[in-house]
């Protein structure tokens, strides 16, 4: 028996091999990614063709026809990250006209200002970020007199001004010229000997003058700055013609 049970296993093992074949209907494997190409070979076909196909003729298009309403459309405001508005403290020296014409009294000063950059609504690159206003409050005070006559007088500036930037290069610093205008609320009190009398009054104030100004990112994403600057900065309120020689510095989003 033993003889020919092993030519008889030889034999089915020969015929199970092409039916086992036959039933692997299993799809052959392809590689998904092109083999990579060499850039030193420049004979080949498809690194000529992607050299002579201008990938920007998209956007050169769109461009062109800027007018059509349909077509390309401005994204300078979509894409800005900036609010536009800033807040700051201020502090310097306030250089008081002198009522009695010897000059001017030095005296030191502190405020808040808030910016609103609102260059940002125009759909201009260069009025971009040129254009902002700051709405300022200064106060300063002057004490003169004698023992037996004596004055105290404190002064709160309010004004509004629009500014124009003109950026350094490609920096985040620039120097602007600025002028608007705003009220001088000026609080007196007159001690003659134990009696005080106090006078309050407002006056139109005209603010003029120019600064530099910087604020670099704080962030990668470009949202959060800080803002500083140093201005020279005239306040004319009245006859009385006030300076203003200071530094701020503050956040801006």
């Amino acid at each position: 028996m033993k003889t020919w049970f092993q030519p008889f296993l030889a034999g089915a093992l020969l015929l199970a091999t092409p039916a086992l074949a036959q039933q692997d209907d299993a799809p052959y494997d392809y590689p998904d990614d092109e083999p990579a190409r060499t850039t030193n070979d420049a004979d080949d076909p498809y690194a000529q063709r992607r050299r002579t196909v201008d990938q920007t003729d998209d956007f050169r298009n769109a461009a062109e026809h800027g007018d059509d309403k349909e077509g390309f459309e401005k994204m300078s405001r979509l894409d800005d990250p900036n609010l536009g508005v800033a807040a700051e403290l201020m502090g310097g020296l306030l250089l008081l006209d002198s009522a009695r014409g010897n000059g001017s009294d030095k005296r030191l000063a502190a405020g808040l200002r808030v910016t609103w950059e609102f260059g940002r609504l125009i759909d201009n690159e260069t009025l971009h970020e040129a254009l902002f206003a700051d709405l300022r409050w200064l106060y300063g005070s002057l004490s003169d007199g004698t023992t037996l006559i004596r004055g105290d007088t404190r002064i709160h500036y309010l004004t509004v001004a629009p500014a124009y930037l003109l950026r350094l290069g490609q920096s985040s610093f620039g120097f602007y010229g600025q002028a608007g205008a705003g009220i001088a609320y000026q609080n007196t009190s007159i001690t003659v000997g134990d009696t005080e009398t106090k006078v309050n009054g407002l006056k139109p104030v005209l603010q003029y003058g120019v600064g530099l100004r910087g604020r670099p990112s704080l962030n990668r994403e470009g949202n959060l700055h800080l803002t500083l600057r140093l201005e020279a900065m005239g306040l004319r309120r009245g006859y009385l013609n006030d300076f203003y020689l200071g530094a701020s510095a503050g956040v801006g989003f």
